[in-house]
């Protein structure tokens, strides 16, 4: 069985569209984000927490940490240098868990969408803005469901005394 991702979506979109490949991109929210990394704050490596794996669901076939959960590794705003200068990146932004992807949006304080699209797809060689908290970019090759949006569970997990 190929591995399920999860990412948030408009329910007034059509999420075939993810499978087009012009829409296989990933790029920051708001404005362009280069300039001095803030991530690292120029360090060039950064602490990773899985946000799929943080509830104790240490997974050793997990594909964001391998079920290291917590572990330090290169920034992957800045991929090393210090200098946020390349943003758009090949693939589409998901998480291997709903959970994960859950946490994700509770910890951003994003808005939410109206809907959650579970997909398959197949790993690219970038690393999204945000692996550092367990975000994967992949190459949607099937949508195999499209999930309502649960925002009581992310306002349960920003109530929540667990650190996100």
């Amino acid at each position: 069985m190929a591995p399920h991702f999860f990412r948030r979506w408009s329910a007034d979109a059509d999420p075939a569209d993810l499978l087009k490949s012009e829409n296989q991109w990933s790029t920051p929210w708001g404005d362009a984000g280069e300039g001095p990394c803030d991530k690292c704050e120029g360090r060039g490596r950064v602490t990773y927490r899985c946000l799929s794996c943080a509830d104790g669901d240490h997974d050793p076939g997990c594909p964001a940490c391998g079920g290291r959960v917590r572990y330090t590794d290169v920034c992957p705003a800045c991929e090393g240098d210090g200098t946020i200068d390349h943003t758009r990146r090949r693939g589409v932004s998901v998480f291997p868990s709903i959970g994960g992807l859950y946490r994700y949006i509770a910890r951003q304080d994003a808005e939410p969408e109206d809907c959650v699209v579970e997909l398959e797809g197949r790993l690219t060689d970038e690393r999204d803005l945000d692996a550092d908290a367990g975000a994967l970019l992949v190459e949607p090759t099937r949508i195999v469901a499209v999930h309502p949006f649960d925002q009581a569970r992310v306002e349960s997990l920003k109530a929540s005394a667990r650190e996100l």
